[in-house]
């Protein structure tokens, strides 16, 4: 009895967050009128405070089953921060399982259980139980020295799964971009 009650309401909060959280409406609930510049839905950044301003969404849409960052995976997406700059990012977890982010050096293979991130501040809580559906945190921290990063679940095995995309820190970047 207990168990389909269970199921039902996990799948009753996926299907909220999903309608009452869409990623526009998330992303822009924090941006500023005055100098903003938005990329995509997914990122804008504030030009005079050399800030920019991350959506981070565990499982948007179906691809790699659902184990992605924005519904990119396996490196199909490159966040690129002019070196220096103030990175903000909001996650949030869409998917029915546990995940978290957490930046990384580049290594391959990549960590089956990642522990320490290459700046201060840039992971989420509770990193290898991960967030549960609907959760959401913040990542927020220098971008610093220039280097190419990678964003991965730190939940074991997500990473490896394919579930992480490039972060680059750029030393010739004027402005941050977002390619998918």
């Amino acid at each position: 009895m207990l168990r389909p009650l269970a199921a039902a309401l996990a799948a009753a909060i996926a299907a909220a967050v999903a309608v009452a959280l869409p990623s526009a409406a998330r992303a822009s609930r924090a941006r500023p009128a005055a100098d903003s510049v938005a990329v995509n839905k997914f990122m804008w950044y504030a030009p005079a405070a050399q800030t920019v301003h991350l959506e981070l969404n565990a499982a948007l849409g179906s691809d790699n089953g659902g184990m992605n960052f924005n519904g990119s995976s396996g490196g199909g997406a490159t966040i690129t921060v002019p070196a220096g700059w103030k990175v903000r990012a909001h996650y949030t977890n869409l998917d029915a399982i546990p995940h978290s982010a957490i930046i990384i050096t580049e290594q391959q293979p990549l960590p089956a259980v990642p522990q320490t991130p290459a700046f201060a501040g840039a992971y989420t809580r509770d990193l290898s139980g991960g967030l549960m559906t609907g959760q959401s945190d913040d990542l927020d921290f220098k971008a610093s020295p220039a280097a190419r990063y990678i964003l991965l679940c730190g939940v074991p095995g997500h990473g490896p799964s394919g579930m992480w995309i490039w972060f680059v820190v750029s030393a010739d970047a004027k402005v941050p971009a977002y390619t998918m």
